[in-house]
């Protein structure tokens, strides 16, 4: 089992506590209106043998929207190996497990794109995009776009479960080399109007570089590692893209991530004999935290670390061969978590964070046209 230490503190028992001082109030209301939408959604689908009510609740996609407006702390990570291959780690089993960690449950072996707030992108040996739901195993398949998205192509998902958001609307912003043009063209698919379209920026300046990594999606902006030092960014919301430029010294080899509220830009270098990470964050990308690697053993060389990712905006995992470690930035504390014995002599995995959630990839139309006469509580 791996277990993060110094998560943020737990609000359902406070926020509970406080619902309980109205007078009258049930606590079967109280757990079913307040403390159900915070749970993981593993635990919710084993509540769903508490009674016939509490099914017909958890099972309802009002139910299904609150938990992913309110749940959105990481639960464990996906692992793609190079090809068609994944599974999952939880961070904690019993609450944050997978019943099926290998998406078998898709039409066709998949290759995992992108992955934001519950959902994942997801692309079959066609090229075909999907976007789906591991924990209702729930999918769609996209229509094809305009552009031929080569094997340069990086794409981004990107969704944000609010209150107003009930037809669970996402976007796919694709980065596309177009070799030809020497560009690289933003090519965006809307779930709104089920249509994909190019942006009117594009971007010259980067023709002929290689991305790295995943993206990495915050604030409606994606965000993309490239190899020449720089960070490639495009703003959902203002259909426009921009550059950061990396600190000298770093290598294009590190992550994207949001620690302590702002973007990082965490990576691992060489110091001599020794190891070290690096965090590097804002804007200007000035040099945050250093962090010496004593734990890495001798035998263990540059190309056996790979970054997984930040949990609760304060704790580092790190995968050390098949050994995965957890690090308090604010408190220095480290932990060996457990083993991920799925990589094996793997030195190519890609580790993406998730989120267990669950928000419903079907559309509700029927829900949506009546979305002003619901009540409803957050």
């Amino acid at each position: 089992m791996l277990e993060i230490v110094h998560q943020k503190p737990n609000p359902v028992g406070e926020f509970t506590r406080r619902i309980m001082q109205t007078r009258g109030t049930c606590i079967e209301e109280v757990v079913r209106e307040h403390v159900l939408p915070l749970l993981p959604a593993k635990s919710l689908c084993r509540f769903k043998a508490v009674c016939r009510g509490w099914n017909q609740w958890i099972s309802s996609p009002f139910l299904a929207h609150k938990q992913a407006m309110l749940f959105q702390r990481i639960s464990g990570f996906f692992c793609q190996k190079p090809g068609y291959g994944c599974h999952f780690i939880p961070l904690d089993p019993k609450t944050h497990g997978m019943r099926d960690p290998y998406l078998t449950f898709m039409p066709g072996p998949v290759n995992i794109r992108s992955i934001c707030n519950g959902l994942l992108c997801v692309q079959g040996v066609d090229d075909t995009y999907y976007i789906c739901n591991p924990v209702t195993k729930y999918w769609k398949m996209l229509p094809n776009p305009s552009f031929y998205h080569g094997p340069g192509t990086v794409i981004s998902l990107a969704f944000e479960p609010s209150m107003f958001n009930f037809t669970e609307n996402f976007e796919l912003v694709c980065a596309v080399p177009v070799t030809d043009a020497g560009c690289i063209v933003f090519e965006i698919f809307s779930s709104r109007s089920r249509t994909w379209r190019a942006s009117d920026d594009i971007c010259f300046e980067l023709a002929n570089a290689t991305f790295i990594g995943d993206a990495c999606y915050r604030d409606g902006s994606a965000y993309w590692v490239v190899d020449c030092g720089v960070i490639l960014v495009f703003n959902l919301k203002i259909d426009h893209y921009s550059i950061i430029q990396l600190p000298d010294g770093s290598c294009p080899n590190g992550i994207v991530t949001e620690m302590h509220g702002e973007l990082c830009y965490v990576a691992v270098l060489r110091e001599g004999a020794d190891l070290a990470i690096h965090i590097y964050g804002g804007m200007d990308m000035n040099s945050r935290h250093r962090i010496c690697i004593p734990w890495a053993c001798p035998g263990n060389v540059l190309r056996q670390v790979r970054l997984m990712g930040c949990v609760d905006g304060d704790v580092l995992l790190v995968s050390i061969g098949d050994a995965v470690i957890s690090h308090c930035v604010s408190t220095g504390e480290t932990r060996m978590l457990g083993v991920d014995r799925m990589r094996g002599e793997c030195t190519m995995m890609r580790y993406l964070p998730y989120v267990n959630s669950l928000v419903d990839v079907n559309e509700l139309p029927e829900l949506c046209d009546n979305l002003e006469s619901m009540e409803f509580r957050p």
